[in-house]
């Protein structure tokens, strides 16, 4: 049986995404986003995520780079702002390791309160939509 989300909530969620990380770099924020929903193991969103990558003209190599651990991305293919806010992303999504002094400290080089607020909105609003999609498939 599939469960049924009530359409308010997919409405707020809506709403919500549409706000969340809305300051950080759209392609930024897509990048968290796809990472996230690796790591969440949502096909839907990946796919939907990598599409939006795709046409804002990300290169391939660097949308595949983005299904494995940041910390194993070659060199050049990432910014180093783009892989602090990854880290961060992953170990906000991965409970068991909490959130690492490290990636906090990582990503707080390179973005501004402001900044980090928007990456912790993008990376609990994708956990959000992950979950709604993996419960309804």
């Amino acid at each position: 049986m599939r469960a049924q989300v009530a359409g308010e909530v997919l409405k707020e969620l809506e709403a919500l995404d549409a706000h969340a990380g809305s300051v950080l770099d759209p392609r930024l924020r897509d990048m968290i986003r796809l990472r996230v929903s690796h790591l969440n193991g949502c096909t839907h969103s990946v796919r939907l995520h990598s599409e939006s990558l795709a046409m804002e003209g990300v290169r391939p190599d660097v949308i595949a780079a983005l299904a494995r651990p940041v910390l194993l991305s070659r060199d050049g293919l990432l910014t180093h702002g783009e892989s602090a806010a990854l880290r961060l992303a992953e170990v906000l999504t991965d409970p068991p390791r909490g959130l690492e002094p490290q990636a906090r400290a990582s990503a707080g080089r390179f973005f501004n309160p402001v900044q980090m607020g928007a990456i912790v909105e993008a990376v609990a609003l994708t956990n959000a939509w992950n979950r709604v999609l993996r419960g309804t498939e």
